[in-house]
């Protein structure tokens, strides 16, 4: 792209250039910037110099390698497609408490910084519903995770969760949407190439992690489709959908088997020497999550990728990775997930 727009120059550079464009015997050259014509030559050039500004930041927006968000948007719906939106997560959940009641009107009840909503009658050891205040992925808890109540709600002394109902999702972002932009040629025929099964499983919402297997694992004529989600690992929901998808246009020859990777629990334990002001243990927990949920299909945990992205937030002065003692390679139908994560100071 940059020899296609070559670098501005800057006002004198462009004045001089127009000067050089004047024709022989021409009355007036003096580009004295306080002459009447020096003026209106820096008009000129000024002007000039705004419009291939302008070229400049148009032009990367044409192409689909280059454009960034609502510019690649467009580019998406040309192909028929559209850029995945952020939602918020739906869990079902069982109560903890000594009596029943009802839920006042907007209770809310959190784990960390997450907060959750919940409505209607409870009882001890029934299930209910909540719903995340927020969008994302980070919304999905795992089970076993208790969310304790902020407003006031008698006998109740927690909700304790079973499964997630609703994923909560993460809004795509250009590089995941270009990816998916790029992959979309291959994926218009019926061929049975690693790059069509790729933009088929992206074609769900809730897929966020692909990796096709392609040479023959279960056999002469077999592909595997490994897909997860942005945490954690793909529902018996999500997987039927995405085996649908793909067994409409697989090649009638090839046994095509969408699956979820192998869970590989890595347990992490860090020591931060933080500045004044940095943000709080639990909140450099929550960065250290954000980190290993990342991690792709079958990529190596590599410690010191972890310490730069801890870096990268500001308010350290320095990173410990107590465990694990060295990178951590996986299979590459494995997926690396949280396992104990514990933060020291």
């Amino acid at each position: 792209m940059a020899e296609l727009i070559p670098p501005l120059p800057d006002l004198e550079e462009e004045v001089a250039r127009l000067v050089a464009l004047l024709p022989e015997g021409f009355p007036v050259r003096d580009p004295d910037a306080f002459s009447a014509f020096g003026t209106y030559l820096r008009l000129a050039a000024q002007a000039a110099l705004e419009a291939r500004a302008f070229t400049r930041e148009l032009v990367p927006q044409l192409f689909v390698v280059t454009a960034t968000g609502a510019w690649l948007d467009e580019h998406a719906k040309g192909l028929g497609l559209a850029r995945k939106e952020a939602r918020g997560a739906r869990l079902r959940c069982r109560v903890l408490a000594s009596a029943p009641g009802t839920f006042p009107p907007g209770a809310l009840l959190v784990v960390g910084e997450l907060r959750y909503r919940a409505e209607g009658p409870f009882a001890p050891n029934v299930l209910v519903e909540v719903w995340s205040e927020g969008v994302g992925s980070r919304y999905n808890l795992p089970p076993g995770t208790r969310l304790l109540p902020v407003t006031v709600v008698g006998g109740l002394e927690a909700l304790e969760v079973e499964e997630v109902l609703e994923p909560g999702l993460d809004r795509e972002t250009d590089e995941e949407l270009r990816a998916r932009l790029i992959l979309a040629w291959p994926a218009l025929g019926r061929g049975s190439t690693y790059h069509a099964y790729v933009s088929w499983a992206l074609e769900d919402p809730e897929v966020r992690k692909v990796q096709v297997i392609d040479d023959h694992p279960r056999g002469q004529g077999t592909v595997d489709v490994v897909i997860a989600p942005a945490r954690g690992l793909p529902s018996p929901e999500l997987l039927a959908r995405v085996q649908r998808v793909v067994d409409e246009r697989r090649p009638l020859t090839v046994n095509a088997l969408v699956r979820s990777p192998s869970p590989r629990p890595l347990d992490l334990a860090l020591r931060l020497h933080r500045l004044p002001g940095s943000p709080s243990l639990e909140a450099w927990r929550g960065f250290a999550l954000d980190f290993l949920n990342g991690l792709n299909i079958g990529e190596t945990f590599w410690p010191s990728r972890l310490m730069d992205h801890l870096h990268d937030r500001g308010g350290l002065e320095a990173v410990e990775v107590l465990a694990p003692a060295g990178p951590v390679a996986v299979a590459r139908d494995e997926l690396i997930v949280p396992g104990e994560v514990t933060v020291y100071e």
